[in-house]
């Protein structure tokens, strides 16, 4: 282990109104935060430490951790991968924070954003559909011609790069694919888009990933018992996760196993289709090979065909009987046209109707895509005789395509076989969902903190979780505990520099009924709008409710203050354009849920207002919360002070996050749930913020506080 620290003068060097930042960066104001943060990651570094650091709004927490990493790479050669979760951190490091500060240091390195493989696209399979031309919808033929003339003239060959108008169907057919992959025996493995951009991954000392991307590394490495040539990002032993708060979500999602009608579907229709017979697999094999035995035409034209209808078949009854078993035997009133989710309980599985008809038809499935594996796999090695010939190019292409639908039918079988089975009931949870269209089975693992200390965070020699909203009450212990970090770590909340005391207010209406009473709904309604008229719009109106924010909507827009100030509503446009919309127009007013309770950047005085609805908690009936709350009872602890508080405050202390942006920022939020101060752990919540002026009164009181701060902090 090394134990030599980097020194405390060069920090000064980078961090000083005269020093590299203060020189080169006309904004800059010195932050003894800033610095601090990057002396406590910098010693992670060279202890070979994990650093906890939460950084307030303002510390400018990216440059704290971009220096450091920029630092050992430059003195030690080690690669550092960042990880974070939007799209726009991601940008902001490699088009604007990371370029500024190579420039800044003189530094030769090279830093870039990783991407999947699926964010690629896949010159074999372009090829492969321009051969097939008259095999597309007009539209879809139009698209294939429009990525064909990208591709010719692109750099990356990403997605991202494309500007038309795209489906998400043409892109699944020429997207790159890990198990469709054929490596260097492609022979379009000189240009291909991904393997360029890994070996420049692989020469980088800087990589930008995503949660998800991280994630199916781990996820990669750990099936394949940690074979570099079977991971997807390059090897590394140093880590900064940004947005870390996220971590745990993206890790619960990635590592659980869904199983999905449409999915199935689609992969069958890969192999032969009624609908359109001219696209699937054994039509382009039929038509390649111009001279086949008796054999293998009864194979393409009968076997392969068959099975597929019966497969077909079975996926549309097991799926409809457990949509059945939830209506009838079950009497669950499932929703028409909404998403619904019911957690798989023992009671569930006790059920007659459960082991048969439930169960035996999800075998009989599983039976029957294992068959069609089997064919498949006959049909590879039939396709073997042409090896050799004019064919081997043809057969070469058509027997990666085999071999990858047998891996995934193998592994819907698997997984189907998993989720019916009952053993570590005490460490999963399962569940179904019912879309309006589909129907998806799910299979998570409760605890994720053994996964990741075991194959990700005791194989790096040093990693920094941050974000600005990593704590509750001031202390580390649920996130230490979600993400099992029991080692020696180093622990430390950098407070944001903006004044919050002189600069905002939270304001929580003392006579308003409890979110549980019939009148909130129509009471939290007549309080937006007095909020707003106090505000004078500029104002987010954060739900935990879409059917709330739309009622809460409906009935502001009739009203005249509809008139006075431009109302948007989440899901009216996409969400930048929303944001757009906003900041142009002064006086708006945007109702929102979810998305919006954090990265949104909104500056100055665009937005000088935001009201918070409900305490976020979630949804106690959400499968996961039930099963984790179960599993917390049986271990003695206290799941709504344990788990339910401590997440509620994080998503809190995100929307409250909203409101102050830069020093000059000012404004209010307005808090209509006031179990924040009836409630004991109401504290927890207060305590967990930034130290801003409050004011607990009644309504009447509330906007007149409200129009008598705006007034005071006018700027």
């Amino acid at each position: 282990m090394s134990t030599t620290h980097p020194p405390a003068e060069w920090l000064d060097l980078i961090f000083s109104q005269t020093g590299l930042l203060g020189r080169f960066l006309g904004a800059f104001e010195e932050r003894s935060g800033q610095k601090e943060m990057a002396r406590q990651i910098l010693i992670g570094y060279a202890e070979e430490k994990i650093a906890l650091v939460e950084a307030g709004t303002g510390i400018g927490k990216s440059l704290a951790y971009l220096v450091p990493a920029v630092y050992w790479a430059l003195k030690h050669q080690e690669k550092t991968v960042i990880s974070t979760h939007t799209i726009a951190l991601q940008e902001q490091l490699i088009h604007k924070d990371i370029p500024f500060l190579l420039r800044t240091m003189d530094a030769d390195l090279k830093a870039v954003l990783v991407k999947g493989m699926g964010n690629y696209v896949c010159l074999r399979k372009l090829g492969e559909l321009q051969s097939q031309p008259l095999l597309f919808s007009s539209e879809e033929s139009n698209e294939v011609q429009a990525i064909e003339r990208w591709a010719e003239r692109s750099k990356e060959g990403s997605r991202s790069e494309i500007v038309f108008p795209l489906s998400p169907g043409t892109w699944e057919k020429v997207a790159a694919e890990s198990d469709t992959c054929n490596h260097v025996h492609c022979p379009h493995y000189k240009e291909c888009f991904f393997f360029r951009a890994r070996k420049e991954a692989e020469d980088a000392q800087i990589l930008v990933i995503n949660h998800h991307l991280l994630m199916a590394d781990i996820n990669a490495r750990r099936q394949t018992d940690f074979r570099e040539e079977k991971a997807i990002i390059p090897s590394y032993e140093r880590a900064v996760i940004d947005e870390a708060h996220h971590l745990e979500e993206i890790a619960l999602e990635s590592f659980a196993a869904s199983i999905d009608r449409l999915y199935l579907n689609r992969l069958l229709a890969k192999i032969f289709s009624e609908a359109h017979p001219e696209r699937s697999r054994l039509f382009l094999i039929r038509k390649e090979f111009t001279t086949l035995s008796p054999e293998l035409q009864h194979q393409l034209d009968v076997t392969l065909p068959v099975q597929k209808k019966e497969c077909a078949a079975l996926v549309e009854n097991a799926f409809s009987l457990f949509t059945h078993f939830m209506e009838t035997e079950l009497q669950e009133n499932v929703p028409f046209g909404r998403e619904w989710k019911k957690r798989i309980t023992p009671e569930m599985t006790a059920h007659a109707y459960w082991s048969d008809p439930l169960k035996s038809a999800f075998k009989l499935l599983v039976d029957h895509l294992l068959g069609i594996a089997q064919s498949l796999l006959a049909l590879d090695a039939a396709l073997e005789t042409f090896k050799g010939t004019k064919f081997q190019e043809a057969l070469s292409q058509h027997s990666i395509e085999i071999r990858a639908l047998v891996m995934r039918f193998e592994q819907q079988a698997e997984m189907i076989q998993q989720f019916f089975s009952e053993e570590r009931e005490d460490q999963r949870v399962r569940w179904v969902e019912i879309h309006p269209s589909n129907v998806v089975l799910v299979d998570a693992t409760l605890d994720v903190s053994s996964l990741l200390q075991e194959h990700f965070f005791s194989r790096m020699r040093s990693a920094t979780l941050c974000s600005a909203t990593l704590t509750t009450n001031r202390g580390f212990s649920f996130v230490k505990e979600r993400l099992g970090l029991k080692e020696d770590l180093s622990e430390q909340i950098y407070d944001s520099p903006f004044d919050y005391a002189e600069r905002s207010l939270l304001l929580v209406p003392t006579d308003f009924p409890a979110p549980t009473d019939p009148q909130f709904n129509a009471q939290a309604t007549f309080a937006i709008r007095q909020a707003i008229e106090a505000s004078r719009g500029n104002a987010f109106v954060l739900f935990t409710s879409y059917e709330m924010l739309q009622q809460c909507y409906d009935k502001i827009s009739a009203t005249p203050l509809a008139q006075k100030y431009k109302l948007l509503r989440q899901g009216q446009l996409s969400r930048r354009i929303l944001l757009e919309q906003f900041k142009e127009n002064d006086g708006s007013v945007l109702f929102a849920t979810s998305s919006f309770w954090e990265g949104v950047d909104v500056p100055g005085d665009a937005l000088r207002c935001v009201i918070i609805v409900k305490l976020p908690f979630q949804v106690p009936t959400e499968p996961l919360v039930q099963a984790c709350t179960e599993r917390m009872e049986k271990e003695g602890k206290n799941p709504f002070n344990d788990y339910s508080v401590p997440q509620a405050v994080i998503r809190f202390k995100q929307g409250f996050g909203r409101l102050i942006r830069t020093k000059n920022d000012r404004g209010c939020i307005v808090c209509l749930d006031n179990r924040i101060i009836k409630k004991g752990y109401g504290k927890v919540f207060i305590n967990s913020l930034p130290p801003c002026r409050t004011s607990f009164v009644p309504q009447d009181k509330a906007w007149e506080e409200m129009r008598a701060f705006y007034e005071r902090t006018l700027a």
